[in-house]
């Protein structure tokens, strides 16, 4: 399974290659070495200190120089782990694929000020602190801001209804839009709860009790797959009192129990890491039509 916000080592033998997750952000650093990036049309080189940052949906594929190794670290951003981060449309924003695929691809030479702002990041000696997750986080933000509109600003007049429904769910995390409650909602918006939860189902395609049990689901998904909490407490996070109601529901989400799920998770660790060298030799064929 994916790791998030944690630095991880990567070495490439000669001519080997190797494709970040399409599931979030990944940010590399190369510490030595020479290689290339390609996403379609789009090819940069790498050399030593570079940063690139591969985007959702970049298909990129990064292979290293047939004449010596590249040795790689590189660390991932899992936007739907971002829960009270992110607001709404943040998320929105971030979780798809990109289209462009120059935009997939941000690169940054070693020369440059953000790239010897990771290299500085990255060399602090405690891989999985909080002061170091904290430290890449701001640094991925900073570095993506681009991606996001500026705030919109009224033009003079009174908002409509709906422009501040949208201005409302833009601002609010995620993790409170999930708990709120409908009369809460109404209330801030000044407005009816019939009115909200009809805008709400306008703008998401789903009704707002759908919506939170949804993002509540998956809360609790990523908990059992990156922690060991007891079910119980995973439960009581999502907002479930009785485990036997919590059950029903995640197996109707995602077909299969709480436990079978993070055992599943386990499971996935263990392949991947038992099959790493096999995948990391495998290429793509653009990179070979390419070099």
């Amino acid at each position: 399974m994916e790791k998030h916000l944690v630095i991880q080592d990567l070495n490439l033998s000669p001519a080997g290659e190797w494709q970040p997750d399409d599931c979030g952000w990944t940010v590399l650093r190369v510490v030595a070495g020479v290689g290339y990036a390609l996403a379609e049309n789009h090819v940069c080189e790498l050399n030593a200190d570079d940063v690139l940052i591969a985007g959702p949906g970049s298909k990129a594929v990064l292979r290293a120089s047939q004449l010596g190794a590249l040795r790689l670290e590189f660390f991932l951003v899992l936007p739907q782990c971002l829960n009270g981060v992110l607001t709404i449309m943040e998320s929105k924003l971030l979780e798809k694929p990109l289209t462009s695929a120059g935009a997939a691809l941000l690169h940054h030479p070693g020369r440059e000020a953000v790239a010897q702002k990771l290299k500085r990041i990255a060399a602090q000696r405690q891989r999985d602190s909080l002061p170091l997750r904290s430290a890449l986080l701001q640094f991925w933000a900073a570095a993506i801001n681009s991606f996001l509109p500026p705030p919109e600003t009224a033009t003079g007049g009174s908002l409509q209804l709906r422009d501040r429904f949208r201005e409302l769910v833009a601002r609010l995390p995620v993790s409170e839009l999930a708990c709120a409650s409908l009369p809460e909602l109404a209330e801030k918006l000044h407005c009816s709860e019939r009115h909200f939860s009809r805008l709400f189902r306008e703008e998401f395609k789903v009704s707002l009790r759908v919506w939170q049990t949804s993002q509540r689901l998956q809360r609790a998904s990523q908990l059992l797959t990156v922690s060991d909490t007891k079910i119980a407490n995973v439960a009581k996070e999502a907002g479930y009192r009785h485990l036997g109601l919590f059950n029903a529901m995640f197996k109707r989400q995602f077909g299969m129990t709480p436990s079978a799920w993070r055992q599943k998770a386990g499971l996935a660790v263990a392949v991947y890491f038992l099959h790493l060298p096999g995948l990391m030799a495998d290429a793509a064929e653009l990179v070979m039509v390419c070099s």
